[in-house]
């Protein structure tokens, strides 16, 4: 990345008897990086810390290529939306978006109104401006939070598992929404979030934090498909099991697991047949098989436990020939219907969407 419009080198921040320890990431203009953790891993501390609220012990941040370490939060045009909205109770809906423009616009009271009309109308609370906070339901609220926020044109907009304590169609909804206002704004989004979810459906980048440290960062992909730590791994879902190298065959990587073989992509540097690898791959993309069709890509498994996951069945499985391995799958009950699950079956993986290191 040539010129970021978010870098932080060398981050060091210390609250209470919590640290953030060596952080280096950098974001480009007008991108939308989640940012992934177990609880305590430091993700809040890193947002308040952007936004100023917490002094730097070492390491610095850079904003459009300036240096804003030291900068009060009034002078980083950065804002934040936490999970409990933290509006103002006494004010209405208008008043509560209009508060940071009244002091940017200072007399001119109809630029005012314009601008909190424009952001109301894209965040669809046109029609509750005059209604007092108290009376709004949890996603209007968080509308109105994001509204205020955005309202101000920050450089960038921080936010702080914003869906947390929303129902899952309001969620969903909010998802969409802050979609199309990130887009329409070109706003710089740097997201906290618990909810897998939220990377799937927003993020161009995921970065992953763990005990104060980044852990991983990458695409999508790169984290729910091909990430290299077994912590990230087992968090976003990942089935990991090992093998050996067998070979390459027509592009692809060729292992053996138990009495199969696999292919799959991967990053093997220089293996020799034998060699013990790590074989990765996502518990949607398994398709299960009562008989097997061929023998390409099909593992032998023996059913351990079922489960219900909102309408899909989550299966774990042991590899037949790999003792103590355990794979999990989401299928359709579809398949099962008028019939028990077998105790021996077989399924068979995408060797596009198999990650093998």
């Amino acid at each position: 990345m040539d010129n970021p419009f978010l870098e932080i080198k060398n981050l060091t921040v210390k609250v209470g008897s919590f640290s953030l320890k060596n952080l280096n990431l950098s974001l480009p203009k007008g991108s939308y990086t989640v940012l992934l953790g177990p609880s305590g891993s430091g993700k809040s501390t890193l947002l308040e810390t952007l936004v100023g609220f917490h002094p730097v012990r070492e390491g610095k941040i850079y904003l459009e290529g300036k240096e804003i370490t030291n900068l009060p939060p009034e002078r980083r045009s950065i804002a934040i939306v936490y999970q409990d909205y933290l509006l103002f109770p006494h004010m209405n809906v208008f008043e509560n978006i209009a508060y940071g423009l009244k002091k940017k616009y200072k007399n001119d009271l109809q630029k005012v109104k314009e601008e909190v009309l424009q952001i109301a109308e894209a965040l669809k609370i046109d029609h509750l401006l005059e209604k007092k906070v108290n009376l709004l339901s949890g996603g209007e609220k968080q509308r109105v939070a994001l509204a205020r926020a955005v309202v101000v044109k920050p450089r960038i907009l921080l936010l702080d598992e914003p869906f947390s304590a929303l129902d899952v169609k309001t969620k969903e909804n909010l998802r969409n929404l802050i979609k199309e206002i990130a887009n329409k704004y070109q706003l710089t989004v740097l997201h906290v979030s618990h909810d897998l979810e939220d990377a799937q459906n927003l993020a161009q980048k995921v970065v992953f934090l763990k005990e104060g440290q980044i852990l991983e960062q990458g695409t999508f992909e790169d984290i729910f498909l091909r990430a290299k730590n077994p912590f990230i791994a087992s968090f976003v879902g990942l089935n990991r099991i090992e093998g050996t190298f067998e070979g390459f065959q027509n592009g692809f990587i060729q292992v053996r697991v138990g009495k199969n073989l696999l292919l799959g992509k991967g990053d093997l540097k220089n293996p020799v047949k034998g060699q013990k690898v790590k074989i990765q791959f996502r518990p949607e993309e398994v398709q299960i098989l009562l008989k097997p069709l061929s023998e390409k890509n099909i593992l032998e498994v023996n059913l351990k436990e079922v489960k219900r996951e909102k309408f899909l069945l989550r299966l774990e499985l042991e590899v037949e020939g790999l003792k103590g391995s355990t794979i999990k799958v989401l299928t359709l009950p579809g398949l099962f219907l008028g019939r028990d699950i077998p105790e021996k079956f077989f399924i068979k993986l995408p060797p596009q969407r198999v990650w093998i290191f």
